[in-house]
């Protein structure tokens, strides 16, 4: 017997930036705000906290336009609970810890409001913000858990119109999941060979 070596490379998820993942779901983005006529973000978690890293905004007079930078916690989101369904219950409780911000006289207060919240993610795989952040403002979002990191796709819509179009946003954001996954999926194929 003759021992061997193997040297593995670092993962995707180490070796691709986040500029990269921005290039490679921009189409995506801007093809889901374009169906829907409705803003569009993508998101990581920043520790405790909400971070959008792109986003595209609806050509329409009423809109939402998120800004860069602006940190949210991952609790209140819709985004961020979509992210942190994909954690452990134990996971979630360390996460978030103690610290409530109340933003809104919606937004969750309590780890069981929160945990009763993310079972219905969990269940439905959409997570919805109906004013519990910024009020006036109801969000959709789902995860991608990928090689590349965990990112939460979001539609911002005015809460006005979102029940109006809930079902077709539903369909449409779950349209979107699933062809990013696909593209993700011919990407981590190639680096595979």
């Amino acid at each position: 017997d003759t021992a061997t070596t193997e040297i593995y490379p670092l993962s995707l998820h180490d070796a691709l930036p986040i500029s990269d993942v921005v290039e490679l779901a921009r189409p995506l983005l801007e093809q889901l705000s374009a169906t829907v006529n409705e803003t569009v973000s993508l998101a990581r978690a920043s520790g405790t906290q909400l971070a959008i890293v792109h986003y595209v905004v609806a050509p329409r007079e009423l809109r939402v336009v998120p800004r860069m930078g602006l940190n949210l916690p991952l609790y209140s989101t819709s985004g961020g609970r979509a992210l942190l369904a994909l954690e452990s219950d134990e996971d979630v409780q360390l996460l978030v810890g103690d610290a409530w911000q109340e933003l809104t006289d919606k937004t969750v207060k309590t780890l069981p409001q929160l945990m009763a919240l993310i079972a219905e993610v969990r269940s439905s795989g959409l997570a919805i913000d109906r004013g519990e952040t910024l009020e006036g403002i109801t969000t959709l979002a789902v995860a991608i858990d990928t090689l590349f990191g965990r990112f939460s796709i979001s539609l911002l819509v005015p809460g006005a119109r979102f029940a109006q179009h809930e079902a077709r946003y539903r369909k449409e954001i779950i349209t979107c999941k699933e062809a990013l996954l696909r593209e993700i999926g011919k990407i981590t194929a190639v680096e595979k060979r």
